[in-house]
């Protein structure tokens, strides 16, 4: 009867795999992050179009030094996002979320990242404190994969704008730029994103001009330049 209904009011033609698959979800799941994070990684691919591009955008992925790189489309992966929030309401849980899709590192998972942690609820006690994540986050996968994307980081800051998140400390700034690379890095752009909307002291622009900078890095430089001009 149903199929019947469905084929009389057209609803048939509406499919939508993405809804099909993360309604599929039970509850052991939700409750096991080890296999929520299987299940959201089940979930990138559905709806890909082009599978013949899969070797190319895998081939990106790991030349960029991610996992993997499936091409999934920004707006699934918001829809994926919701469903979390949705699914998920205690911001400590999606916090561990995200500190698991850093740990696995396919761009899908930076791109969820930043929209889950851009849009957590800021925590009034501790200042600048998605910030300290993602510098915590980028350290430790520094650690173990010896290099983080620029393009990982921008993912985050950009997020954290567009939500209207709390701008770096210069204060933390300071400190990431006497850092590893990638920690000097994220300082750069955290600080690039404040000088667009306050003076940078003098203390933090001299620390640009003499921040050793490793060659090749022509955006890095572009955007320190930018800043110290």
């Amino acid at each position: 009867m149903l199929k019947k209904l469905r084929k009389k009011f057209g609803s048939d033609s509406v499919e939508d795999p993405l809804d099909d698959h993360l309604s599929s979800i039970n509850n052991r799941v939700l409750q096991k992050p080890k296999l929520l994070l299987e299940f959201i990684r089940e979930a990138y691919p559905i709806g890909i179009p082009a599978l013949s591009l899969k070797s190319t955008t895998d081939r990106m992925g790991l030349d960029a030094g991610y996992a993997f790189h499936l091409g999934a489309a920004e707006p699934e992966l918001r829809r994926i996002a919701s469903w979390i929030f949705t699914n998920i309401s205690q911001p400590e849980k999606i916090e561990n979320i995200i500190g698991r899709l850093w740990k696995r590192f396919g761009r899908e998972d930076l791109v969820l990242s930043s929209i889950l942690l851009a849009n957590l609820p800021e925590k009034v006690e501790i200042q600048n404190w998605k910030w300290i994540t993602l510098a915590d986050l980028i350290s430790h996968v520094e650690r173990k994969r010896g290099r983080i994307p620029i393009e990982g980081m921008l993912l985050h800051i950009e997020e954290m704008a567009r939500a209207d998140c709390s701008l770096i400390e210069e204060e933390l700034g300071s400190k990431l730029l006497q850092g590893t690379i990638a920690e000097r890095y994220l300082g750069i752009l955290g600080i690039h994103q404040l000088s667009k909307k306050q003076e940078i002291s003098q203390s933090i622009n001299n620390q640009l001009t003499n921040i050793d900078l490793p060659d090749g890095d022509s955006l890095i430089r572009r955007i320190r330049d930018k800043i110290v001009e």
